[in-house]
This record gives structure tokens, sequence and C-alpha cells, in this order.
């Protein structure tokens, strides 16, 4: 950039014209450092502005700041960068003067804007910019053809500076993520690009099952593996990429991209989406039906938006640029496929829904609202300051991988217009029995999104969850093509588990359990109310007493057990006693055949595994799986209990009882076979006689599955939008 020489007046008129803009209220650490830096440089006083004078007196650190443990500095002036840029983009397009704050130095560039210099153009805005060249031009083609093979076009693509025209083209690519494990993790998108488009961060699950974080700059080939990060999930950037923040054993962390020791930022039972601000603040879903406010340097939580009057959790939150609206899903009773995109003023509390029956909304910097529904992305243009949403929302895109049980998307996107998208892999599925051997009976053969399947008592009927056209229904099975009858559709209820006569179902979801007859005659009727989600389990043998898990806003799931009475007229339900509750997630508690212990998933070692206690309790564990384990059956032989690991296999543990003693003899895979995934929640159940297992398989063939560390990029996304819109509305 070229320009005059200018003067002191008019180098701090026009540094008072930006401090006074809107986009530097309430950035107090920008404000400050633009001030130090500018007023430095136009007293002469530039040989001072290095990083530990600027630490110490311009940000407070004082004498004690140490630049190499401490990166706020350069943290603070990369944020400082991005408001520049995009003061200039916006309201000071037309500014006499520019204070500009190279890379790589700390004095800025004061410079008297001349006729021939060009107006900056907002994102997604109609000024021209100068053409690429032809070398330009060639280099983005090559890199779009060597990314199928690997990530290292995209970071030389992230590391040069390339001039754009206002629509460049869609240049996808598709990519092997080289781990030592699986990128996998339980709740959560899990790889994400920072701010710049320079970096993935990722989640990968290694071969005992712990999860940790990852971290690659994208002109390099290798990723690093933070330390740390045991357990993590929920990976978010800060805004100038110098920091992961992600939720871990009961904690919100962060940690730095190049490795050090992770910083507690403040409890958090669970973590359904972060988005970290420009302000210095991390807006949170964490575990509550609450939006809170976290400073980045750590402390208690305040809370922004408070739903529970409402019977609404605000999830997967994203704070626009400016730090002023938060954008966040709005689920209730009907699930993530029911719920609403919501724009929230962090100044006034106004809230607006910006679109409904869609979930994990994403602003993008040029004008658009993005968001899934039933694995597909919509998008629509989007007035922020009006807050309003023009014309009919259009797909842009097929077929990424979503939750439809906690609303989540596998996809992010950097401020220059790159994504990063899984595809969907497992929402269609068969059921199939499965038996030690490998060998596959089918029993549901037409694909379908199914979930939690349950046998009846004597093996002739199943009951599943459906999920069709974004409503969850529970579906009987009867052994035959033809004969699958759809009991209910009750919003928020699902999760079935037959009586022990058969003759009813118990269904769990939020806001409690209910019951209706297994023959699909009535209504169901409430068993047991609660504000949470819970999830019915098992029985004891005599079918006297209910195990089931229900989440706590402080500490996660929960074991309880309540008596439960049958009769000729259905289901009622006892004084409900809290069976195991500790800081980690408890789930799916299973009696043994002869009602003396219990069997459970945790994740109190930092992977989920397999537990059983004695009940009622007495205190003692017994861990049964040593690679990862979390949804527990016991076979009837008295000896053997299968689980699920996070590889979706089944294992068996062959078992010994002595008193109150439980020894784990032997365990190895019921089959080399690997069931669908279905991340968190229940794909298998096991037949009466233990010999076969009810399993939920993938519908695809095995070529056309997505391996567990595939990923898709794509550049130029921003203008792949625009274009998508712009053609669907002439």
């Amino acid at each position: 950039m070229e320009g005059k020489p200018i003067s002191r007046d008019q180098v701090l008129e026009q540094l008072e014209r930006i401090l006074s803009s809107g986009l530097f209220e309430g950035a107090s650490r920008s404000r400050a450092l633009l001030k130090f830096v500018v007023e430095a440089a136009v007293e002469g006083r530039a040989d001072r502005l290095k990083e530990y004078t600027i630490g110490a007196e311009a940000l407070g650190r004082g004498e004690s700041f140490d630049p190499r443990t401490d990166p706020i500095v350069r943290a603070e002036a990369s944020r400082l960068r991005g408001r520049l840029e995009r003061y200039y983009a916006a309201v000071g397009q037309v500014d006499p003067v520019i204070i500009a704050l190279p890379k790589g130095s700390y004095v800025p560039q004061l410079l008297e804007r001349s006729a021939a210099m060009p107006v900056l153009a907002a994102p997604g805005s109609v000024v021209d910019p100068p053409r690429r060249s032809r070398g330009s031009r060639f280099v983005w083609l090559a890199y779009g053809a060597i990314g199928v093979a690997s990530l290292l076009g995209i970071g030389m693509w992230a590391s040069r500076r390339f001039t754009r025209p206002a629509e460049a083209s869609l240049v996808q690519f598709d990519v092997e993520v080289t781990t030592s494990g699986s990128v996998s993790s339980e709740v959560g998108t899990d790889v994400v690009l920072s701010p710049d488009g320079s970096r993935i961060a990722f989640v990968s699950r290694g071969v005992d099952g712990v999860p940790h974080l990852s971290v690659r700059r994208l002109d390099q080939p290798l990723a690093a593996e933070l330390p740390g990060t045991d357990g993590a999930r929920g990976p978010f950037f800060s805004p100038e990429g110098l920091w992961v923040g992600f939720w871990a054993s009961g904690k919100l962390k962060k940690t730095p991209v190049t490795g050090g020791s992770p910083v507690v930022l403040c409890d958090a039972t669970d973590l359904l989406g972060a988005s970290w601000g420009e302000d210095g603040n991390i807006i949170a879903s964490l575990g509550r039906r609450e939006l809170s406010r976290i400073s980045a340097s750590g402390g208690l939580p305040t809370t922004v938006l408070d739903l529970n009057r409402e019977a609404i959790t605000p999830m997967w939150p994203q704070v626009l640029p400016g730090a002023k609206l938060v954008l966040f899903t709005a689920v209730g009773f009907s699930g993530p496929n029911g719920a609403s995109i919501e724009m929230l003023s962090l100044s006034t509390g106004k809230r607006v829904v910006m679109e409904r029956r869609g979930t994990f909304g994403r602003y993008l910097p040029n004008g658009y609202l993005i968001y899934v529904n039933q694995g597909t992305l919509f998008s629509v243009a989007a007035d922020v300051d009006r807050l309003e949403v023009h014309g009919a929302a259009i797909p842009v895109l097929d077929n990424v991988s979503y939750s439809s049980t906690f609303g989540f998307a596998q996809m992010d996107f950097s401020r220059t217009g790159a994504m990063v998208y899984r595809k969907s892999s497992g929402e269609q599925v068969t059921a199939q029995w499965l038996d030690s051997m490998g060998n596959i009976e089918p029993m549901i053969d037409k694909p379908g999104r199914y979930l939690w399947p349950r046998l009846s008592p004597d093996g002739s009927r199943l009951a599943v969850s459906v999920t069709e056209s974004g409503a969850s229904g529970v579906w009987i099975y009867e052994g035959k093509p033809d004969r699958m009858t759809r009991l209910t559709s009750v919003v928020g209820k699902y999760l079935p588990l037959w009586s022990p006569n058969g003759r009813f179902l118990i269904l769990g979801g939020v806001g409690g359990l209910a019951w209706l007859n297994s023959d699909g005659e009535g209504k169901p009727r409430p068993l047991m109310h609660s504000t949470n989600a819970q999830v019915p389990w098992s029985f004891t043998p005599d079918g006297t007493r209910l195990a089931y898990h229900e989440l706590s806003h402080s500490t996660g799931f929960d074991l309880w057990t309540v008596p439960i009475q049958v009769s000729e007229d259905g289901l009622t339900a006892g004084e409900p006693k809290l069976f195991l509750q500790t800081p980690a997630f408890e789930t799916y508690p299973s009696f043994s055949p002869d009602g003396r212990w219990i069997a459970y998933g945790s994740n109190e070692s930092g992977s989920w595994e397999v537990y059983v206690r004695v009940f009622p309790d007495d205190g003692r564990k017994f861990q049964v799986s040593r690679a990862g384990g979390r949804i527990a059956r016991w076979s009837p032989n008295g000896h053997d209990l299968l689980y699920r690991t996070d590889d979706q296999r089944i294992m068996v543990a062959t078992y010994d009882v002595k008193g109150a003693s439980f020894a784990v003899r032997a365990v190895k895979p019921w089959s080399d076979r690997r069931l669908a995934d279905t991340n968190v929640l229940a794909n298998f159940d096991l037949s009466a006689d233990g010999r076969r297992i009810l399993a939920l398989m993938p519908a695809a063939r095995p070529e056309e599955q997505q391996t567990a560390n595939h990923v898709t990029f794509m550049l130029n996304f921003f203008d792949e939008v625009r274009r998508r819109v712009a053609s669907a509305g002439r």
C-alpha cells in the first residue's frame, strides 16, 4: 500500500475517529494497544514498540510480564489487525488517513489515502478488486488437483495471500487426516478451522479410547498432539487463532495451539457449543438451559440468556463479528429437527427467530445464514442490522453429517471463505441378527434412521425409534416386512423399553418417562415427570424396579432406580432413589440376571469404560473394560457381560462372582463385525437366550462408507453460497 506522508494532527484525528467507531466500542485492549502504538509512532518513540514494553505498559501486565510465557501481545496485535481491516472495509472506506499494523511488527503504518488508492470493499460488496494474474490462477488450480492426496496443497494456499475475484470458483478437496487414532468424539464438531484458515484443530481418539486434541498447520505435513487434552471434545479457536478452547473432565479449558499446559476457565457440567468473541469473552452452552459468558482469562460464568421457563436449551452458539450478537440453536421438546435458529443481542437481550426447523446455524461474513436440516445445508440472505432474513432458504450442500439427537453438525469455516465438513455416513442403517461367528440374518432390511432397538421379552417383536422427515416416533416390528406399526409420534418421547410382561412400553426422553400399550391402543400416559431427560434402561428380574439415567445440570447423567407396579391398568412409579452420582457421566444402568449387580458406563477416567457395582451400592466398583466401553448387556448364562466399544465393536467379558466380589477372567471380541456408528446412542440388544445380537448395521456397502479420518475441504465457499442463493432468486 502506498500513500503520502502524514502529519501528526491528521494521525491523531484519525485515531480518534477509529476509537469512537462502533467496531472498537467495548474492545478495551484493542483500544489501548492502538492508542499506545500510534501515539508512540507520532511522538518519535517507535523504537520502544517492543513486545515487552507493550505488554507491560499498554496492556497492564506490569514489570513482571514475560512474553515468552504470556502471548497476550501477539494475540491482541492479531486481533487489532483484524479490527482495522474490518474498519477500513466498512465505515472507514473513504477515511483520508489509513492506519495499519503490519504483520511481524508493532510499528504502525500511517498513510494519507491518495486519489489513486482503491476503496477497500466489505465482504459481499460489488466493488471489483483487481483480477488475478495468470500465474495465481494456475497455482489455485494446482492446489485443487493435489488436495485429494494431501493437505499440503491447502497449507500452501493458506500460507500465501492471493487477490481473489468477487466470484471465485469453488475448489473441493477430499482428505484423510493423518493421526495415530481416529477422528472422533462424543458430542460436538470434530474438526474446526482457525479464523485465518491456516490451521485445523481436531479431536482424535487413540487406541486406548481416550480422545485428545491435535493441531495442524496446513502448510506442514504432520499434526501435533496437544498435551494435557485427554478427554477433550468441542474444540473452538480464539479470534486470532493462538488458542483452542475445549471441554474435558467437567471443565471448560483453553490451550495454546503451539503446545503448553491447558488453562482451566471454569467448571462446566457439559458443553453444547462455545464461541470466542473478539471482546475477550466466550459464549457457551454449559449443559443448562442457558447461555453463559466466560472471560477468556477464566472466572465464574455469568448468564446472558436463561430459557429454563420455556423448557428450551440454547445450543451451538456463534458470536458474530463485533461481539454484539450471538446466533444459537433453540432446542425444545421436539428436538433439533424441530429447533429454530435465533439471534440474541448481548446488549439489549432481544431475541429474534431467524429461521425455523433448522439446527447449527452459522452466519457467514458475506451476509448469509446457513443451517442444517436433516443432513442438508441450507442458506438464506441475512441482514444482521435489522435481524431479519430475505427470501426463502435454498439447499446448498447435501449429505452433511449431523446429530439428530444433539443438533450439532460436522462443519466449520474460516473468515477467508474456506470450509471443512464431514459427509454423512451412518444415519441410514438396517437391523440384523448377528451371532458370535459373524453370521448375519436380516430382520429389517429396509434402510432407515433407526435407533434404540429393544427386543420384547419373548423375542417376537422389536421396538425401535425411527426418524422420518425430521420427526421421531416409536415403531413395533413383528417379524414381517409388512408388519411394522407406528405406535407414537409424541414430541420428545422415544427410547423404548418393554415391561417384563411385554404388554407395555416405557418411553424416555425430555420431560420424563411415559408408558403406553404395546398394541398401540391409547395414548402415552405419564409415568414420571422431570424437567430433564430420562432414559429407561433395565428392570430387575422380578420386574419390580426400573433402572434409568437422568441428566443433571450440575453432575451430568446420574443413575437412578424406581419401584414400578405393573397391573392390568398399566404402570405406576414409586419414589425414585439415587444409585450413583459423581462429577462424571454415568449411563445405561443394566441389572444382572440375578438382580445383584448393575453394569454401567462412565467417563470418570477420561475415557468411557464399563464398570459393575453391587446393588444396592456399597461403594465398591469393578472395572470390566480396559480399552473403552459404554453400553453393557448381561447374558442370561450368568458368566458373560457384553458391551459396545467406541469403535462400534461388541466385546464379551467372562466373569466370576465369589460372594461380594466380581472378577473379570477374560475379554474377547464377540465377532469381527462393526456395528453402525450411532455415536453415544444404543445400537444393539441381546436375544433372550443370549446367542444372538440384534444389531443396527450400516446400510451402505463398505466401499461406500466414509473412513473415520475423512474430511472435505472447500475453498471459496462464501462465493459458492452467494452464487447459489442469487441463482435461486432469479
